[in-house]
């Protein structure tokens, strides 16, 4: 699944064009509605993506317009009349990106290159279309409900009632596009994770990410963790189909390695177990059969959570019911007991012991076991989630996880933002973090997390313990 749809289709089921026209090419100065009727009809009949491919070409050659049209207007030359007003093309391009996104919901899809790469040139159009809009025309499509940009109410809420005269004016118009980049660049993450053979749906990233920098001079953008919305956004756009695009797609690897290393950190057992940025389960999976009594979930995403909720110790988080013979559980275990005995929707950033420790009556201090699985990626540095972690902590709790490499000399700041989107580590920014928070490394391997347009990320695997008496208990040097 993708960008909000299912946040969105409620409100979007009903806004539907009919499909009665007859099979036919699209025409130049067709308006939005036939182009999507002779798409949708070209698509029913033939069963095909390549109407929709034409579609988005369509749509983006009108774009391209608007581009020419600048220059032509700074030099005083005519425009084509027959060029679709932008905030009509945005329009055009979210009706696509439901129809597909509808039909998948319905059919109850699974793997599908084809539409996957169909919807990454939708999404990667839909990017650049927000990235034209002035401030005037953002506003103009955050006020229709049937938009599909994401954290309209945070724009149009309390951020902007103080607003007022001239300057009000002109910080709205500038919140406004900065509501549409975001977006923007919401959609090309969509459109490069669909796809990662569009390498132009990559450049559009770049340029964003690019011009984000420059707008916001002094702010440092690029290396700012994204906004939990965001991060929540994300997540649940591909809630459904994650696990398999990740784990059978991508070669991923991070669930497993994170089991085997919490085997290596000196205990056999842990008490209570936290699944830092859970997601859909899956390293909850390889974590199970170490729990002593609980282990607790958390995700911004909600989406992630509701799958994660339906795996139990026999099926899901990575385990097909037939492959249960697989699955390394301890005798006395109920086979359809849920994986996870609690699941709960939080930043990671916002996590205390009161809203997150479940035994805290019983007089335990924290979580004898902290795990983030491919989690630390979407954070710059990391120092205050490290300080987040050792606040839920007991006192000889043990600390995984794992992030993407990169060298001293390509991130002076320690930390960089990747093309992908992701955030890149290095090693010593991770252990200084770590210790300011009270932890001692005490594990440290260099990993292949996954794979990405068929060659090896790199990557690295932390184990930590916190407290000097975790230090004695574990009996391990720092490597």
């Amino acid at each position: 699944m993708t960008n909000a749809i299912i946040t969105h289709a409620i409100i979007l089921l009903l806004w539907t064009f009919p499909s009665l026209v007859s099979c036919q090419q699209l025409q130049d100065n067709d308006t939005p509605e036939n182009l999507y009727r002779t798409t949708m009809t070209q698509w029913r009949t033939t069963q095909r993506w390549e109407p929709w491919h034409e579609y988005t070409h369509h749509l983006v050659s009108h774009l391209d317009r608007h581009s020419g049209a600048t220059k032509h207007q700074e030099n005083n030359l005519a425009t084509s009349s027959s060029t679709l007003p932008l905030l009509d093309i945005v329009a055009a391009l979210e009706e696509g990106i439901l129809a597909i996104e509808k039909a998948t919901v319905a059919r109850g899809e699974g793997e599908n290159p084809k539409r996957d790469a169909t919807l990454s040139l939708l999404y990667d159009a839909y990017g650049q279309a927000l990235m034209a809009l002035d401030g005037t025309q953002c506003h103009t499509l955050a006020m229709d409900p049937h938009t599909l940009l994401i954290g309209v109410e945070t724009f149009l809420g309390d951020k902007h009632e103080e607003e007022e005269g001239e300057r009000g004016a002109r910080t709205s118009g500038a919140s406004m596009r900065e509501l549409c980049r975001e977006n923007a660049e919401n959609a090309l993450r969509n459109a490069v994770t669909l796809d990662a053979t569009n390498v132009k749906a990559e450049t559009h990233l770049g340029n964003v990410l690019g011009l984000m920098t420059a707008a916001e001079a002094g702010k440092d953008v690029v290396h700012k963790r994204k906004s939990k919305e965001f991060v929540a956004e994300l997540f649940d756009s591909f809630a459904e189909t994650f696990d398999e695009k990740l784990v059978k797609g991508l070669g991923y690897k991070v669930p497993q390695l994170i089991g085997e290393a919490a085997k290596e950190l000196g205990r056999d057992r842990y008490g209570a177990v936290l699944d830092a940025g859970c997601g859909t389960g899956l390293a909850g999976r390889f974590l199970r059969p170490l729990v002593g009594d609980v282990m607790v979930g958390v995700d911004a995403s909600s989406k992630m959570l509701s799958v994660a909720s339906k795996c139990t110790i026999k099926s899901g988080c990575g385990v097909n019911e037939g492959d249960f013979e697989t699955v390394a559980m301890d005798d006395g275990h109920d086979d359809n007991a849920l994986l996870y005995d609690k699941l709960l929707v939080m930043d990671l950033e916002e996590m205390t012991l009161d809203n997150t420790y479940p035994d805290k009556e019983n007089g335990k201090s924290g979580f004898d076991l902290i795990v983030a699985a491919d989690v630390l990626v979407y954070f710059g540095s990391v120092s205050k989630l490290l300080k987040t972690f050792a606040q839920i902590s007991s006192k000889d709790a043990r600390l995984l996880f794992t992030t993407e490499q990169t060298s001293e000399e390509e991130a002076p700041l320690g930390w960089r933002l990747l093309p992908s989107g992701r955030f890149a580590h290095t090693k010593r920014h991770v252990v200084e973090a770590a210790q300011e928070a009270g932890y001692t490394l005490v594990l440290y391997r260099e990993i292949v997390p996954r794979m990405e347009r068929g060659q090896p990320v790199q990557g690295h695997l932390f184990g930590f313990v916190w407290g000097e008496q975790g230090m004695r208990e574990a009996g391990v040097g720092e490597l």
